[in-house]
């Protein structure tokens, strides 16, 4: 794989991600989710055309919208009146999507610091 595809991966993660927060929306109850198709054509076209600010914009907003989603899976754990099962899975694969959308949006903003600044 070429350097140039590398650099490429962070954003692929978060359209990856936005793309699945869309479809779990609409599969599991019809809604269509306005914010997470916009984030995802909003990633494809940076993906594309590589704009240094509107990169660095949307790797910050995708960090403080990770940390925020930490705090709400925990939110959901604890409404669990016991650790069971799926209070566990849910912890694990909220936490894991969680981390891995933070690290990506890091990875986004340590690329795009130097071309802004």
């Amino acid at each position: 794989m070429k350097k140039h595809h590398l650099l490429l991966l962070p954003e692929i993660v978060i359209v990856i991600l936005s793309g699945f927060w869309f479809l779990e929306n609409y599969f599991s109850n019809g809604h269509v989710n306005p914010f997470a198709l916009s984030l995802f054509f909003i990633l494809l076209f940076q993906i594309i055309f590589q704009n240094k600010f509107i990169g660095m914009f949307l790797a910050t907003v995708t960090a403080l919208f990770s940390i925020y989603m930490v705090f709400a899976v925990l939110s959901e754990f604890r409404e669990f009146p016991s650790v069971t099962s799926e209070a566990a899975q849910l912890l694990v694969v909220g936490l894991l999507l969680c981390m891995l959308l933070f690290t990506s949006s890091i990875t986004m903003i340590y690329k795009f610091l130097s071309k802004v600044f």
